[in-house]
């Protein structure tokens, strides 16, 4: 019986650490929507931002900022592939902006050359 153990033992040991590894490669979040991803090069600016939850609804604004080099391009591409994955969908976009709705709220992502604005209401009327 105790030879069995040892090779089970490592046998659960191995599915842990395999499970575990997506974990450790997965990408920050924004501090206040803790849903939606903040993509490789942008840094939260934490100072920048505000958060009010009423009866219909959370409003959040949140600011990052790009490191050099990256482009306004790529960080609209990584919006609009990453969101759907997390059950937003895409109802606009624009030059500099993309908008998503998901279980009446509203996520707008303006995009300037500097910054990354990220602007969450309810559907409704606040």
């Amino acid at each position: 019986m105790h030879n069995i153990r040892q090779p089970v033992a490592g046998i659960v040991f191995a599915i842990v650490l395999i499970c575990l590894a997506p974990m450790a490669a997965a990408r920050s979040f924004l501090s206040t929507i803790a849903d939606v991803p903040l993509a490789d090069g942008l840094h939260e600016l934490p100072d920048a931002g505000f958060v009010f939850d009423k009866p219909q609804g959370r409003i959040v604004q949140l600011t990052a900022s790009p490191q050099a080099g990256v482009t306004q391009q790529a960080l609209m591409a990584f919006y609009q592939n990453s969101l759907p994955n997390l059950g937003w969908q895409a109802s606009e976009s624009g030059s500099g902006l993309l908008t998503f709705t998901r279980r009446g709220e509203i996520l707008r992502l303006t995009f300037t050359a500097d910054l990354v604005i990220f602007d969450l209401t309810p559907m409704v009327a606040p």
